[in-house]
């Protein structure tokens, strides 16, 4: 169940004030507000403003705002919360309460506790971001979810797991930013034969599944670094797919065998955090960062402490923030790394109960850990 804390909510108070009052452009606009309206953190907000009275969420409005005129600022709030131009009685009503006392805040209360905005706040979908830790509100976008099954995967909110999780916001992430289109060449890193190569052989010109294909790999976790996958991929494919579009190759991730710019989206899921420590790591990000085209999409998930000692084969917050701070390359969005500040839940004992479900948070003895998904552009 969603948790949350008051702080934090009028932060997002603060932002979708600045939002309507603040100086940002038309298009500008539309991009923080789809954010803002289809996180978790504003859909904890109407509840706290549909739960108290006007009076406990007023907030202080900056005197830099204060010289907005009180009919510009009602015409913006209604296109950014109700998608349309203030119609002549409702400007005249807003514009006369202000003037008689009424907070902006008020009026933003106002105008998201109304019918209207219920109704297309109901049409909005949910959860769009990108760069997060793994995060159940996923399984509420029917966008994200459609992916998840056209993956063959299911979605039962019971059966959550951080891998499927991982194929899902990789489609969902590279799709949202332009990345993933008919003509994209991909290159995957300690690839083993993930399911999600063959979707993408579908979907795209040219998919490359690297990795070193030896060591433990062979024989545990499903077997997922068997050599024999690369010279007999369909008998690992989980549907029909497109053979010519899909290759394997036997590759180190630190030393990639590709020129430079030679591919629109380089990633790797889960796997980096296995190549030998912070070091390997980042060179092998600077790898994937060098092969890709100027714009490209580098999208990377691994293992993300959010509580406890560190652990091997983990990266704590600041480690993680190290690894992904490499020239060339930026974060599309910020890191949402607040997402379990707003669930309640309990860590899978993976010495004890690797197979339980939901399967989102799990820990090593004190080391309580998830994946951070992050998606970054060549610059």
């Amino acid at each position: 169940m969603p948790v949350h804390d008051p702080t934090d909510l009028q932060n997002l108070e603060e932002a979708l004030w600045t939002l309507v009052a603040g100086g940002a452009l038309p298009g500008q606009r539309r991009t923080l507000l789809s954010r803002l309206l289809c996180s978790p953190e504003f859909h904890a907000i109407c509840l706290e403003w549909r739960s108290g009275p006007a009076a406990a969420h007023a907030l202080e409005e900056p005197g830099r705002w204060s010289a907005t005129s009180q009919e510009r600022f009602v015409r913006v709030a209604y296109e950014c919360l109700l998608g349309r131009p203030a119609d002549d009685s409702g400007l005249a009503h807003y514009v006369a309460a202000l003037g008689s006392g009424e907070t902006r805040t008020g009026v933003l209360r106002s105008l998201v506790l109304s019918e209207e905005f219920e109704q297309r706040y109901r049409g909005l979908p949910r959860d769009v971001q990108l760069c997060e830790l793994a995060n159940p509100a996923k399984w509420d976008n029917e966008e994200w979810v459609d992916l998840l099954r056209s993956l063959g995967l299911s979605d039962d909110k019971l059966s959550m797991h951080r891998k499927p999780y991982e194929f899902a916001q990789l489609l969902f992430g590279c799709r949202r930013l332009g990345a993933l289109r008919a003509d994209s060449t991909i290159v995957s890193v300690g690839a083993g034969h993930e399911l999600v190569l063959y979707w993408l052989a579908n979907h795209a010109r040219r998919v490359i599944g690297t990795d070193l294909y030896e060591g433990v790999w062979r024989h545990m976790q499903g077997r997922e670094g068997n050599p024999d996958v690369m010279r007999r991929p369909e008998a690992y494919a989980p549907f029909p797919y497109r053979q010519a579009h899909l290759i394997f190759m036997q590759m180190d991730g630190r030393h990639l065998a590709f020129r430079d710019g030679s591919f629109d989206i380089a990633y790797s899921l889960s796997s980096i955090e296995h190549f030998g420590g912070m070091r390997e790591a980042v060179a092998t990000v600077r790898e994937m960062a060098r092969v890709l085209k100027p714009g490209g999409v580098l999208a990377l998930a691994t293992e993300y402490v959010i509580q406890g000692p560190s652990h091997d084969e983990t990266f704590q917050p600041a480690e993680f923030a190290a690894l992904i701070d490499q020239p060339g390359l930026e974060l599309v969005e910020p890191i949402d790394t607040q997402v379990y500040r707003r669930y309640a839940h309990s860590a899978v004992d993976l010495y004890k109960n690797p197979f339980q479900t939901p399967h989102m948070v799990v820990r090593f003895n004190d080391t309580v850990f998830t994946t951070v998904m992050a998606f970054l552009r060549r610059t």
